[in-house]
């Protein structure tokens, strides 16, 4: 609503504008991240709009930009005076990085979307996949003692009776003293040559590589 004065007779004439979108709708938050996001999985947030205008107001609600965000809720086709409407919007990365996307209201830009999609974590070792590792390389023969003669098999068989330790350690809840094991068993199959490695051949690094994610997913 607005007053003009017309130059010539000095008269007030009301004119009246209709009202913007924006003042007939209060839609909360009017951004949104996401944060990470594992590819394959899906996050959900809630965006409410609100009639603030005396009459009910036509409801007209997508998304502009990335496809990994989505409307998942029913939207009804209007929205009475003074009622609230609940948009569920939902972030399901198809890729790595950056994304964005806008959830637009009645052609409006209402909320700014954002994500980003990070790679599925592998879920850590554990030591029964450690020793299957351990077991099925020495059959297949890409694991093998280190040393001269039988200290070699004798070497082999501590570091399995090492790591086998380990897990009993964990079972009884001894995180700390299974951390020290599972530590001692990783020099033992690192390739560094001090301390000597009890195990050679092309499963070695493998092995190593398993016994180092289920120290760190320990959190020793």
């Amino acid at each position: 609503m607005r007053y003009k004065k017309t130059p010539s007779s000095g008269i007030i004439i009301l004119m009246v504008f209709p009202l913007t979108v924006a003042a007939q709708l209060g839609v909360i938050p009017s951004s949104h991240d996401f944060g990470d996001v594992e590819i394959g999985t899906s996050v959900s947030t809630v965006v409410t709009v609100t009639n603030l205008n005396v009459s009910a107001v036509a409801l007209d609600v997508s998304i502009s930009g990335s496809a990994d965000f989505a409307i998942t809720s029913e939207v009804p086709a209007s929205i009475a005076p003074g009622d609230v409407v609940e948009i569920q919007v939902t972030f399901s990365p198809s890729a790595t990085g950056c994304v964005s996307a806008d959830l637009m209201v009645n052609d409006v830009t209402a909320t700014a979307l954002g994500g980003m999609g990070v790679a599925h974590a592998p879920p850590p070792a554990s030591v029964a996949d450690i020793l299957e590792l351990f077991d099925s390389s020495v059959a297949d023969g890409t694991l093998a003692g280190s040393g001269p003669g039988k200290s070699a098999d004798g070497r082999r068989r501590a570091l399995r009776n090492m790591i086998e330790a380990a897990g009993d350690l964990i079972d009884d809840g001894a995180y700390e003293d299974a951390c020290r094991q599972l530590l001692d068993a990783y020099r033992r199959c690192d390739g560094l040559a001090r301390p000597p490695d009890f195990v050679s051949g092309s499963a070695a690094p493998e092995l190593a590589g398993m016994i180092l994610q289920l120290i760190a997913s320990l959190g020793c």
